[in-house]
């Protein structure tokens, strides 16, 4: 096997570097208080099985904030009850709008991976750029859906959407 080819085979995928950002994502976000510490800690996935896997094999033995993660297949509104993250895949944004518009009442960070993504009621749209896979943030969204997203997961969004200051 020649370097180039090695090399290869030893990047990881985009899907890999996704799940690892959603995983990481848990970390820097506040949900409401009513949301209980005793339930386990779900990320949904809408039509990205390659990504679903990749968090399963990464979350199967960690915890975030002292709690066990659930990965969950999306594919109806009735399965957003108890999810934190709801990630939308570039295939299904267009066709999940009714999905999505009911998980913008909840609080859960919709994560997407579009072009207009924010603009679609996202919190956090992934985005490639020159080094790889960024992230985009709507603080907009963000206080929609009663999340706070801490200080330092924005220093590294490539882009922060904030609401206008009216001062």
């Amino acid at each position: 096997m020649g370097f180039a080819s090695f090399a290869y085979a030893e990047s990881p995928s985009a899907d890999s570097v996704k799940a690892a950002y959603l995983h990481r994502f848990a970390s820097y976000v506040e949900w409401p208080a009513q949301v209980s510490a005793e339930i386990p800690f779900v990320i949904g996935v809408v039509d990205a099985d390659e990504l679903a896997d990749q968090l399963e094999r990464l979350l199967a033995e960690k915890q975030v904030q002292g709690r066990t993660w659930v990965v969950r297949r999306v594919t109806r509104a009735e399965q957003l009850d108890g999810l934190r993250i709801l990630y939308v895949s570039p295939r299904s944004f267009r066709l999940t709008r009714a999905l999505r518009a009911m998980a913008l009442s909840r609080p859960i960070l919709i994560v997407t991976d579009v072009h207009d993504g924010l603009d679609g009621g996202a919190v956090i749209n992934f985005i490639d750029g020159d080094r790889g896979v960024r992230f985009e943030i709507s603080l907009i969204a963000a206080d929609r859906c009663g999340l706070k997203i801490d200080a330092a997961l924005l220093s590294v969004a490539a882009r922060v959407e904030r609401r206008p200051d009216n001062s």
